[in-house]
């Protein structure tokens, strides 16, 4: 397959996995589509780059995706529907998290070959897809200008330690 191929591939799988996850409370099988997704990145994954390759990038967001959305739901700044959670980040977020980390190389890896570009494209981004996410109507972005100063802080965070394992993790030549 053609990189321009697999790119695109990469990025319909990845956009399937985004609005699964995010529509899954929407969806009549609103926990199963988020494993179903999941599994399909998985395969791709699988298919293409193998595990290893990803596991420090799929472990980092799991951690920094519990962490952070649980912090900002904590502080108020951000709520859910009723779902299963994890210290308050919901399952459906989770596994969109999982599937971040899954899917970072092969299609933000421009961003996290500069510092600024991972600052600014993952806050930007990160905001962006929160901001979707209200509009869809599953989740809340509770106190507005805040709530969005919060998810751009996460998303700079998370930008930065995965620029970090990005450099640490160089890509096979």
């Amino acid at each position: 397959m053609s990189p321009r191929l697999s790119f695109i591939t990469d990025l319909a799988i990845f956009q399937v996995a985004w609005f699964g996850c995010v529509l899954a409370t929407r969806s009549p099988f609103p926990h199963l589509l988020p494993i179903l997704v999941l599994m399909l990145v998985l395969v791709r994954v699988l298919l293409t780059r193998g595990l290893t390759s990803v596991l420090p990038f799929t472990l980092a967001c799991l951690i920094m995706g519990v962490l952070g959305d649980a912090t900002l739901v904590h502080l108020g700044l951000l709520s859910f529907g009723p779902y299963p959670s994890l210290f308050g980040a919901p399952l459906w977020m989770v596994a969109l998290w999982l599937n971040f980390g899954l899917m970072l190389r092969p299609l933000f890896t421009w961003f996290l070959d500069h510092c600024w570009r991972a600052i600014i494209g993952f806050s930007a981004g990160g905001v962006i897809a929160y901001y979707s996410g209200q509009k869809l109507e599953v989740l809340t972005l509770s106190v507005d200008l805040q709530s969005h100063l919060g998810v751009a802080v996460e998303w700079a965070i998370a930008g930065l330690l995965l620029r970090y394992l990005h450099l640490k993790f160089p890509l096979p030549e």
